[in-house]
């Protein structure tokens, strides 16, 4: 009877650890990547700025941006442009990034507004933009300020 219940403890104890394994691979498996990170150059005198980035997702699971923060502003709201009305101009919850495939962040469809801007912006700058996916993952996004 021992040996039974110490047979059936270690099984136990053998399907938790591969369920542990499993979630941290999945986990694992959430991972975007970003490139051609850009701001655009605010008109003289302007408090916000548009700024955008291409987004990867590796995973065969949606990954969802719930969040941004750049280190030029008080505040970034995610936006769609490509909304019509006043929905255009209030934020949304989140800009899916489609499973193996790319979210492109662009003036005629999703993008970071950034408001409250703490200093003037010229071209060339540097700005830190870090965005944050639903499950609480951040990625840091080196992005260029642009006249276009």
């Amino acid at each position: 009877m021992r040996l039974r219940r110490a047979t059936v403890i270690t099984g136990a104890l053998a399907i938790l650890a591969a369920l542990a394994a499993g979630s941290t691979m999945a986990g694992q498996e959430k991972r975007i990547t970003s490139a051609d990170g850009c701001v655009k150059l605010p008109a003289p005198g302007e408090t916000q700025a548009m700024a955008f980035a291409n987004f990867e997702n590796t995973s065969m699971y949606d990954v969802y941006l719930k969040s941004a923060a750049a280190d030029v502003a008080g505040k970034v709201e995610l936006r769609d442009a490509g909304l019509s009305g006043d929905a255009a101009r209030k934020p949304v919850e989140f800009i899916t990034v489609p499973p193996h495939d790319w979210a492109y962040l662009g003036p005629k469809g999703n993008y970071l507004l950034l408001l409250d801007l703490k200093r003037t912006l010229k071209e060339g700058d540097t700005v830190t933009l870090t965005v944050t996916t639903e499950i609480g993952d951040s990625l840091q996004i080196q992005a260029t300020v642009r006249k276009e």
